[in-house]
């Protein structure tokens, strides 16, 4: 499966951009669960914040394709950061772009694009909120622990059921600097310490009807919709996950000694790098297939479910099998190995759980 050369040379930027600035403190700011602003901001100047906006509001417009390649390289090296910018652009952007008024397009999507709000999404399967209605708004009561990017103090999208029929969904944008809200960072999460996940607490918060992207039926099929995006998007996180682990072990490999040679000779070792390197490969075809068919306007929905079923769970097992190779040195926060096992039990059920990614697979086969 080839990449244009414009995919290429954006693919080695971004590989470049990862192993000389990301790398310097990814560990650092996943002990210290501090979100790394300064690399975001960089990320903005080369384009990625922008990545699925349009020119003609600041964004670079990239193929899907662009923005896979682009999450892979830097998920290689930070989980963390590949997911800021997964949620900025798919959960954040994308709907607004899809399906928002002219009015909501211009309030966000130019300072988006710049970097100048780092948008964020609640997850729609942790919502604990009431909602009533007030007029032509809607008050909002509870708690979301799981809010994407919450800790970067920009907007973010929610997906809510606003009505007595679940099915009924309304996607809005939340305004957190607003009255009725408290942002509290949460450090309880097994992985992605540095995503700048927090908690959101609503006490009595308005949705005013001018930050309302669509409701009702066209509510559901934004979510519907966006789902399928993310799912390709955070196939290519899983499948960075994977590589970069698998790169680790590989490179421990050669190193480590044992009864006077590198354990890389060893046979049972050999065949995991083997199992590795077959499912890193699947995956990578699995998540460039399902992006290039949204690219070619193809249905891919099917793909999507595919991609980020098979990945995620990919991505879990081979960061396992490198746990094993490095051995005891494989559980300290010395080596990334055990990062990298942290973050993809995350990315693995973010979204969807694995039971649900089935459901989506033989709902998209049978029709």
């Amino acid at each position: 499966m080839e990449l244009n050369q414009e995919c290429v040379l954006l693919q080695n930027e971004l590989r470049k951009f990862a192993q000389q600035v990301i790398l310097e403190k990814v560990d650092e700011n996943d002990k210290a669960c501090s979100f790394p602003l300064d690399n975001i901001k960089q990320l903005a100047e080369m384009g990625i914040l922008g990545a699925m906006i349009p020119e003609d509001m600041g964004g670079t417009a990239l193929d899907l394709i662009g923005l896979v390649v682009s999450l892979e390289e830097i998920s290689k090296i930070c989980t963390s950061t590949a997911i800021i910018i997964a949620t900025h652009n798919v959960f954040f952007a994308y709907p607004i772009l899809k399906y928002g008024s002219d009015e909501i397009k211009k309030k966000y999507l130019p300072f988006a694009a710049a970097g100048e709000i780092i948008g964020g999404s609640a997850n729609f399967s942790t919502n604990e909120i009431t909602t009533e209605q007030q007029g032509e708004n809607v008050l909002l009561k509870g708690k979301n622990p799981f809010v994407l990017n919450a800790e970067a103090n920009g907007p973010f999208t929610m997906f809510l059921p606003t009505s007595n029929d679940k099915k009924d969904v309304s996607a809005f944008i939340v305004e957190n600097k607003a009255p009725g809200i408290k942002i509290s960072k949460n450090q309880n999460i097994i992985g992605l310490k540095a995503a700048g996940i927090s908690e959101v607490v609503f006490d009595n918060y308005s949705v005013s009807a001018s930050t309302v992207i669509k409701k009702g039926d066209g509510g559901s099929a934004v979510l519907r919709e966006t789902q399928d995006v993310a799912r390709i998007c955070l196939a290519a996180i899983a499948l960075g996950i994977a590589q970069g682990a698998s790169e680790a072990a590989i490179k421990y490999a050669k190193e480590r000694i044992q009864f006077n040679e590198a354990i890389i000779s060893f046979g049972m070792v050999r065949e995991m790098i083997a199992d590795m390197t077959t499912k890193i490969e699947a995956s990578r075809l699995l998540t460039y297939d399902a992006a290039m068919k949204y690219d070619a306007n193809k249905n891919y929905s099917r793909a999507a479910a595919i991609a980020k079923h098979f990945t995620g769970h990919a991505a879990v097992e081979i960061a396992t099998l490198a746990i094993q190779i490095f051995g005891g040195y494989g559980y300290m926060k010395d080596y990334p190995v055990e990062r990298y096992f942290r973050d993809a039990q995350v990315i693995n059920v973010l979204g969807d759980s694995p039971a649900e990614e089935k459901e989506n697979i033989v709902r998209e086969t049978i029709g």
